[in-house]
């Protein structure tokens, strides 16, 4: 602990020296610079400045950030249901604060893999937590008017879901609106690169899915899949997976039960996903 201590002094020392030495801090420095070296040393600061951020966050300094959540035992996370059963093995109760029965990767339809990465994560396979790509193109979106773009992966997704990092936030900045979201998401963003090197590609998809929120009180694709279809999840159609993806936009706006409409345009831009990366023929999809 110590010699983590010391390390963290000598990093945080040099990037001071660095971020004075080569910006316009040091003035006398910066005005004899060609052009193009002020841009770089610009650049430089900002970077030093980006990863200094980054560090604090994850180490809490000074108690400003809040503190990270262990990844190593997120099942411990998820809120189950407790389920009570007469004697002949008939279920008689439901105690929950989440209505959410987990399973495994295998009891789910592959269908419903293949809506979620074609809809939510296309590069989910490629990434290692966060895609860099999505990202600067949610940004451009963003700076065009279109903000139903989002740039967070699956992983990223999980973080957010499964530590509740936009609502148990303990540190100090938390209290400055507009430095609360930046801070969310350089947290989402560590702890998706830390669960990605940490588990398989299958475990975070099966975790995402066990976790996430398809309203109606319905959490995990099992009680979702029997919500809406008195079904298990290894019996859903493509259509029905392609709904149940879809609610995850909104469960609220694009909820089935009171939006039917809404809810049937998005599981068709679900099946367009499906089609547009060829998981789903164009006979199939007319169909």
């Amino acid at each position: 602990m110590l010699q983590l201590l010391k390390d963290l002094r000598y990093l945080f020392l040099e990037i001071g020296k660095s971020a004075f030495y080569f910006t316009p801090l040091n003035w006398r420095v910066f005005r004899s610079m060609h052009w193009a070296g002020k841009v770089v040393s610009i650049v430089d600061c900002l970077l030093c400045l980006v990863a200094f951020f980054f560090i604090s966050v994850e180490i809490n300094l000074l108690g400003l950030f809040g503190r990270m959540p262990n990844v190593d035992a997120p099942e411990s996370q998820i809120a189950v249901t407790s389920e009570m059963f007469s004697a002949n093995g008939e279920l008689i109760a439901k105690y929950y604060n989440e209505n959410r029965t987990p399973v495994g990767m295998k009891e789910i339809a592959p269908a419903v893999i293949d809506c979620l990465i074609a809809t939510e994560d296309v590069r989910f396979y490629q990434h290692q937590g966060v895609d860099v790509t999505a990202l600067f193109s949610a940004i451009w979106s963003s700076t065009l008017g279109d903000k139903q773009r989002g740039g967070s992966t699956i992983t990223q997704q999980l973080a957010k879901n499964l530590f509740k990092t936009r609502k148990d936030s303990d540190g100090w900045l938390s209290y400055i609106s507009f430095l609360r979201t930046p801070n969310h998401k350089i947290k989402e963003w560590l702890l998706a690169v830390k669960i990605e090197k940490r588990y398989s590609k299958e475990q975070i998809l099966t975790m995402y899915l066990n976790t996430v929120d398809f309203g109606n009180n319905a959490f995990g694709i099992r009680t979702a899949a029997h919500t809406y279809f008195n079904a298990l999840p290894t019996q859903l159609s493509i259509s029905e997976s392609a709904l149940l993806i879809g609610i995850l936009k909104g469960t609220t706006i694009y909820n089935p039960l009171k939006h039917e409409k809404r809810a049937l345009e998005r599981r068709n831009v679900v099946l367009g996903q499906l089609y547009k990366y060829h998981k789903l023929s164009k006979t199939d999809y007319e169909k």
